[in-house]
């Protein structure tokens, strides 16, 4: 193969990552998102994870909401569930007031009674689900 084609294959194919790499991130900046932190303070996400170790007695995170333009609602609830086997066990739905302009929300002391993996849903009054996110509780202290 000649240089100049070996040249033109090359940025082609760099060509191509830089595109395909454009457009995840786009795509992630497009989607909301529910995630999980130890807490925040100061305007800052603390200690971001998928996993925390919870006192015998269990204990509290800090659930984060990011969407994609405002929120557009003024109140959300947040679902907790239990995942027991492939089913999911309602750990408790609790209601929080918001702003409709928001688009970056935290959800302070997030209670989760005992150790095991849990999914967390923002969910609107209508029942629509805003975003859903995965934590594991771990026993420890």
């Amino acid at each position: 193969m000649n240089t100049k084609l070996r040249v033109i294959l090359s940025v082609s194919v760099l060509f191509a990552i830089v595109i395909s790499t454009g457009s995840v991130n786009a795509q992630s900046l497009k989607n909301d998102s529910l995630y999980f932190c130890e807490e925040y303070k100061d305007s800052k996400e603390i200690g971001n994870s998928t996993e925390f170790y919870l006192p015998e007695k269990g204990g509290t995170i800090t659930v984060m909401l990011r969407t994609a333009k405002a929120i557009g609602v003024v109140s959300v609830s947040l679902l907790v569930e239990k995942d027991v086997a492939g089913m999911r066990e309602k750990i408790s739905a609790e209601p929080f007031d918001i702003e409709a302009h928001w688009d970056y929300i935290f959800f302070a002391d997030v209670f989760f009674p005992e150790p095991g993996k849990y999914k967390v849903s923002a969910v609107k009054k209508n029942g629509d689900v805003i975003a859903s996110g995965y934590v594991r509780m771990l026993k420890g202290w």
